[in-house]
């Protein structure tokens, strides 16, 4: 469990929310929003798809974790991660000493509707992988490492950024 300084940050599964609703966040809030994942594309020049074909599953989890690893945070901010980062225990340690890590959990449905091609979009997932087993197989991962789990659906990202900013006191009742 994190200790929450003042920076949110967000995890889950591509698709979940975590640039969209950290935007709505860090513009409601007044705080800076860092994305992981934008910031590993402007490092290294390339896309995520790119990136991720190059260095394949492994050496891609390895930028991910580098980048959180790396990155300077100066809060407060709210911080979107990529979402395999959860599989590097030393990236996970960092964000829990920045703040509250908070756990977007989409279902897998609704991942699936989000995302399309999971190969487009630049998903950490095996070949011939379904985007479901993905899920399952990172959800107690998720779980473990966040101080906070906000259950996600297809509707707007503002009714989830609503209800994250209620689960932790700020928001309206």
């Amino acid at each position: 469990m994190g200790a929450a300084v003042g920076n949110l940050i967000l995890i889950g599964m591509p698709g979940a929310g975590k640039t969209t609703v950290g935007r709505l966040l860090a513009a409601r809030l007044g705080w800076a929003f860092l994305d992981t994942d934008a910031w590993l594309e402007t490092r290294h020049g390339q896309s995520l798809a790119t990136l991720l074909a190059d260095r394949g599953l492994a050496g891609f989890r390895e930028l991910e974790a580098q980048a959180v690893l790396e990155h300077p945070v100066s809060g407060p901010a709210v911080i979107a991660t990529g979402g395999s980062v959860i599989y590097s225990a030393e990236a996970m340690r960092k964000l829990a000493r920045l703040g509250t890590v908070v756990f977007l959990d989409c279902p897998p449905e609704v991942i699936i509707a989000r995302v399309g091609d999971p190969a487009a979009r630049g998903m950490v997932i095996a070949p011939g992988q379904r985007v479901s087993d993905l899920y399952w197989e990172r959800l107690p991962l998720y779980r473990d490492h966040a101080d906070l789990t906000i259950a996600c659906d297809s509707g707007p990202p503002e009714r989830l950024a609503d209800r994250l900013l209620q689960a932790m006191g700020w928001g309206e009742d």
